[in-house]
């Protein structure tokens, strides 16, 4: 579809006129395949699911590098919702998604009111995209996209072994089509934005907030973690998923539709802070 900033490539995953919908936004260097298996579960609970390529990924448009900062992708998926008049959706992030949905939600980087939502789920909000260049994710990401196609799939094999071989084959096709200038230009764009974990305490909508363990490639170390419960505001919930790294829609998929779900059926009557552990 076009939109301001050019042709945009997306999936939907439709339910009947009326039903519920789910907007899903991918991290740095992903595409809609991130969420091959999240998507069909939210549609068979009977959501209207998309998941939209952002700016520079899959088959989406691709500005040049510098056209990557957290306010473009807001508005481009400011932009996505007005376009399809998507009503009250709920946003699920992962990562550079979380960012996106954040910034969105709260209007922090726009002079545009923010587009009415039902809800948030943030997986892996980094606490700034600068301290993310670093993180041995972010690494492994940059070194797979550079290495000859063998090496990278005996790497998923190897690494992510205890992964759904959909989410295995997922995190392939999205090392063969990122671009690496883009992957790091969305860093260096995105770390203008500063500190996004404040940003929470200026949510209207409730939210649930999930922490791979830092341990395992997770982005939130436990100062960080603190803070974001700290800034969580009355209505949302926090998760912090031990045993599972950056990738908890992945890596744990039962444990990330369980703590989705349940949110997605509590949210509507939430009148407190819950923080908790997923085992």
């Amino acid at each position: 579809m076009d939109l301001p900033a050019g042709r945009f490539h997306y999936r939907r995953w439709a339910r009947d006129i009326g039903a519920p919908t789910a907007i899903l936004v991918h991290g740095n260097g992903g595409t809609w395949a991130t969420w091959s298996r999240v998507a069909p579960a939210l549609n068979a609970a009977d959501m209207d699911v998309f998941a939209l390529d952002l700016r520079g990924n899959g088959s989406s448009v691709k500005p040049p590098v510098g056209s990557y900062g957290l306010h473009d992708a807001a508005a481009d998926l400011h932009d996505f919702i007005d376009a399809l008049s998507i009503r009250a959706p709920l946003l699920i992030g992962h990562c550079w998604g979380a960012a996106i949905a954040l910034a969105l939600a709260t209007g922090a980087l726009s002079d545009r009111v923010p587009p009415s939502l039902s809800g948030l789920v943030l997986e892996e909000l980094p606490p700034d995209m600068a301290s993310t260049r670093s993180q041995p994710v972010v690494q492994d990401f940059l070194r797979l996209m550079r290495s000859p196609r063998e090496y990278a799939e005996k790497w998923v094999d190897l690494v992510c072994r205890d992964w759904h071989v959909v989410d295995r084959r997922s995190l392939l096709e999205n090392v063969y089509s990122a671009d690496p200038d883009v992957y790091l230009s969305t860093i260096d764009d995105g770390a203008a934005a500063g500190p996004l974990l404040p940003l929470l305490g200026r949510l209207a909508e409730p939210a649930l907030v999930l922490r791979g363990s830092p341990g395992r490639g997770g982005m939130l170390s436990d100062v960080d973690w603190q803070l974001a419960l700290k800034h969580l505001p009355h209505g949302s919930s926090a998760n912090d998923v031990a045993g599972c790294g950056h990738e908890i829609h992945r890596g744990d998929h039962a444990t990330f539709m369980r703590l989705v779900t349940g949110f997605l059926h509590s949210c509507d009557g939430c009148q407190e802070n819950t923080t908790g552990s997923a085992l």
